[in-house]
C-alpha cells in the first residue's frame, strides 16, 4: 500500500553521527522524553513488508528538524505506508537497568527490533491491529530494556493502512510517565466518547422505533431507513472499539480492530439510495438518474463484499491506490442523490435536502485527515483529526431530518387520508340520496307496472273471452253455408251428390269442431278444413269453382302454427263476391312459402270481377250473402295482434289486366309465427 512522507525541511545526514539517547539508570521524568532529535527515520516506498534489517541498515535515514511537525503524504507516491525508525541509548550506569516503554504515535502495525552482537530480534509489536494483547500499558507502548554499562540499537517499523491521521513522532516514558499520559490521553478523549457514545443512542433509538414502525406499516420506507440507522449503529460501535481500545474484538480477528475492516460505509451508502429512491419515487419520476443510482448501488455491494473478504483474508491489493478513492463510488451516489432531491418537485425536499447536504458537507469537513490545522486545543485535536465524529454528526443530522420527513409524509398520508374519507362521505351521501330517489322511482315504476300487467292480464282475458266468441260465430257460419248446400241437392233429388256432400260435411265439422277448440292449429290442418270447403263449394256451384292449394317444400306442415279459421273467410269472399259474378266461374289459388324463418307469407288469388264491379252488380246471390266471415276474421285478427304482441298484416290487392280493367283480387298475409 502506497504512501510517502512528506517532509519539511528534511536534511540528509550521515548514519555515523547520530548520537544516541544516554541515561545514567533509571532516569526520572515528567512528561516523557521527545527523542525525535536523536532518532533518524527512512520512508520506504518499495512497500514491501519482508524487508530485511540488513537491507534496511545500509538505507540513507534521515533526521527530524527541530520545531516542524511530519504527517503521512498522499501527493508524493501511493506506495505502502511503511516508514523505519532508528535510535540508540546508551546505560551508563554501573547496576541499574534503564526500563522505558517506546511511543511511536497511533498507527497499525508498529514493530520494535533490537540489534544484538548476533542476530537482529523482533521484541514488540504494538498499533491499533494489536489491542487485543495482554500489555498493561496498552497496544501503543513498546517496552525497551537496556542492562547497565551497554548501549543498544533499535529499529522501528510503522506500518499504515489505507489512511492515517496521526502525527510522525517518537518518545520514551518511564511505566509512571506513560499511565500519567495515557490517563491524560483519556481525559481529553472523554469528550469526544461521550458524544460518539450520545450519537450510538441517536442510532439505536432512531434504527428501533423505525423498525417498529416497519413492521406496523409494511412500509420499505422504513425498513431502509431502519437498515440505515442500524448500518450506522454499528459503524460507530466499530470506530470506538479501534479509537477507544473497547476491546471487543477477540485475537483470532485482529484485522477487525482496523476502523476500515470491514468498511461498513459501503452499507450506509446502500441503504442511504434505497430509501431515497423509495420516498422520492425516483424510479418513476426520474428514471435516467435512478438508472445510475443503481448502478452505483451495485458498486458499494461488490464492495461491501470486498470488504469483508479482507477483514477476515487480509489486504488484497499491495497497492494503497484502491482504499485511498474506495469511497468515491460512494461520494457520487450521495451527490447523484442531492441532485435527483434537488430536482424533484415532492413535498419533502426540504427535509430530504437538508439531510444530504448536511451529511455531506459535515462529513467531508476534515476531508479525511490530508490536511492538518495548528494551534488547536488537545481536546480540539481529537475532535479535528477524528473523520468518524465528523461522519457520525452528519449522519445524526441526516437521520433527523429524515424522521421529519418521514412524519410528515405520515401526516401528509394521514390528511390525504381523512380527505378521501371526506369526499367518500359526501359521495356516499350523494349516492344515498340518488339511491333513495332510484329506489321511490323504482316503487313508483313497479307500481305502474303492476298496474299495466293488470291492465294486460285483463285485456288478454278480454281477449280470449272475445276470441271465444268468435269462434262461436265462425262455427255456426259454416254450418249454416253448408246445410243450404245440402238442402239445395236435397231439393234436386240428386242422392249421390247429396251423399257425398255429407260426407265432406262431416270430415269438415269434425276438423272445424277441433280446430276452434285451439288458439293454434298446424298448419297441415287449416289447409285439410280448407280444401273441404272449397271441395263442397266446387260441388254446389256445379263445378263452376276450380282451385289449387301450394305449400313451398321447405314448410313442415305438421309443427308450423297458424290460428285456426283464418284463411277460410277470404276463400270464400273470393268464391262468393268474385267468381259467382261470372258465367263461366274462375279459379281460387292459394300459395303457402316462408321467406324467413319468423315469417309464414300466404297469397289468396281468385280471378273474379274484382271488388269494385262486384260492388256495383249486387246480384240476387250476394245481396242474399252477408259475409260475416270477413268481419269475423278482422277482428280475431286483431284480436291475435293484441293478444300475442304480434303484427300480423292483411293487404288487399285489386288486380288489373293488360286494358285496365279489373282481373280479381289478391289477399297478401304475412303471419309471424
Amino acid at each position: 500500500m502506497i504512501f510517502g512522507l512528506w517532509l519539511m525541511g528534511l536534511t540528509a545526514l550521515a548514519q555515523a553521527g547520530l548520537p544516541p539517547v544516554v541515561f545514567n539508570g533509571q532516569p526520572v521524568t515528567e512528561q516523557g522524553l521527545d527523542i525525535r532529535p536523536y532518532s533518524q527515520f527512512f520512508p520506504d516506498s518499495s512497500s514491501n513488508p519482508d524487508r530485511s534489517l540488513a537491507w534496511v541498515r545500509k538505507q540513507h535515514f534521515y533526521r527530524f528538524k527541530p520545531g516542524l511537525r511530519y504527517r503521512w503524504d498522499v501527493s508524493t507516491d501511493w506506495s505502502r505506508q511503511q516508514v523505519w525508525l532508528r535510535f540508540s541509548i546508551t546505560n551508563t550506569h554501573p547496576t541499574d537497568s534503564v526500563r522505558l516503554y517506546a511511543h511511536a504515535g497511533v498507527h497499525a502495525d508498529i514493530t520494535l527490533y533490537e540489534l544484538s552482537r548476533t542476530v537482529p530480534a523482533n521484541i514488540s509489536r504494538a498499533g491499533f491491529l494489536w489491542r487485543w494483547n495482554s500489555h498493561p500499558l496498552g497496544p501503543l507502548a513498546l517496552p525497551v530494556i537496556v542492562p547497565p554499562r551497554t548501549t543498544h540499537h533499535y529499529y522501528i517499523r510503522v506500518v499504515n493502512f489505507v489512511r492515517t491521521f496521526d502525527e510522525f513522532k517518537i518518545s520514551l516514558f518511564t511505566r509512571q510517565d506513560f499511565k500519567l499520559w495515557n490517563a491524560s490521553w483519556v481525559q481529553i478523549a472523554v469528550y469526544l466518547f461521550g458524544a460518539m457514545a450520545m450519537m450510538l443512542g441517536c442510532f439505536l433509538l432512531m434504527g428501533t422505533y423505525t423498525f417498529y414502525q416497519y413492521f406496523l406499516n409494511q412500509d420499505r420506507a422504513f425498513l431502509y431507513y431502519a437498515l440505515y440507522a442500524s448500518t450506522a449503529f454499528v459503524w460507530v460501535v466499530k470506530m470506538m472499539n479501534s479509537r477507544f481500545g473497547l476491546g471487543l474484538i477477540s485475537a483470532p480477528y485482529s484485522l477487525l480492530n482496523h476502523p476500515n475492516l470491514p468498511s461498513l460505509s459501503f452499507s450506509i451508502g446502500i441503504f442511504y439510495a434505497l430509501f431515497l429512491l423509495k420516498i422520492l419515487d425516483l424510479p418513476a419520476r426520474q428514471p435516467k438518474f435512478t438508472r445510475l443510482i443503481r448502478g452505483l448501488v451495485w458498486v458499494l455491494v461488490g464492495q461491501q463484499a470486498l470488504s469483508f473478504v479482507q477483514a477476515f483474508g487480509g489486504w488484497l491489493f499491495a497497492s494503497n491506490f484502491y482504499y485511498l478513492f474506495q469511497d468515491v463510488p460512494n461520494i457520487l451516489t450521495g451527490a447523484l442523490l442531492i441532485v435527483a432531491t434537488a430536482r424533484s418537485r415532492s413535498p419533502l425536499k426540504p427535509y430530504l435536502l437538508t439531510g444530504g447536504l448536511a451529511l455531506y458537507l459535515i462529513t467531508f469537513f476534515p476531508l479525511h485527515g490530508f490536511f492538518r490545522f495548528y494551534g488547536l486545543t488537545p481536546v480540539e485535536e481529537t475532535f479535528i483529526y477524528y473523520p468518524p465524529f465528523f461522519m457520525s454528526v452528519g449522519m445524526v443530522i441526516d437521520l433527523f431530518c429524515f424522521a421529519l420527513a418521514l412524519a410528515y409524509r405520515s401526516r401528509l398520508v394521514e390528511v390525504e387520508r381523512n380527505q378521501m374519507q371526506t369526499r367518500h362521505a359526501r359521495d356516499l351521501e350523494i349516492q344515498l340520496v340518488q339511491r333513495s330517489q332510484e329506489i321511490q322511482e323504482q316503487s313508483r315504476l313497479l307500481e305502474a307496472q303492476h298496474i299495466r300487467q293488470l291492465e294486460t292480464e285483463f285485456e288478454q282475458k278480454l281477449a280470449d273471452t272475445e276470441m271465444t266468441a268468435l269462434r262461436a260465430q265462425m262455427n255456426p257460419h259454416f254450418i249454416f253455408n253448408c246445410l243450404n248446400s245440402i238442402k239445395l241437392y236435397t231439393l234436386q233429388n240428386d242422392a249421390d251428390k247429396a251423399s257425398d256432400y255429407l260426407t265432406k260435411f262431416s270430415r269438415l265439422i269434425r276438423l272445424v269442431l277441433e280446430n276452434s277448440r285451439s288458439e293454434l292449429v298446424p298448419l297441415q290442418s287449416e289447409l285439410e278444413a280448407l280444401q273441404l270447403y272449397i271441395e263442397l263449394e266446387a260441388m254446389r256451384f256445379k263445378q263452376k269453382v276450380q282451385f289449387s292449394i301450394h305449400v313451398a317444400p321447405r314448410i313442415d306442415q305438421r309443427f308450423l302454427c297458424i290460428p285456426p279459421l283464418l284463411l277460410q273467410p277470404y276463400v270464400e269472399n273470393a268464391i262468393w263476391h268474385g267468381l259467382m259474378h261470372k258465367s263461366e266461374g274462375g279459379t281460387v289459388s292459394v300459395e303457402v312459402s316462408q321467406p324467413e324463418d319468423s315469417l309464414l307469407h300466404i297469397e289468396i288469388t281468385d280471378d273474379g270481377v274484382g271488388r269494385e264491379r262486384a260492388a256495383e252488380l249486387k246480384s240476387k246471390s250476394a245481396g242474399k250473402h252477408k259475409s260475416f266471415g270477413m268481419q269475423v276474421t278482422a277482428d280475431r285478427i286483431r284480436m291475435i295482434n293484441q293478444l300475442y304482441n304480434i303484427q300480423t298484416q292483411t293487404q288487399i290487392v285489386d288486380m288489373m289486366d293488360s286494358f285496365g280493367e279489373p282481373c280479381g283480387t289478391r289477399v297478401i298475409l304475412e303471419i309471424p309465427v
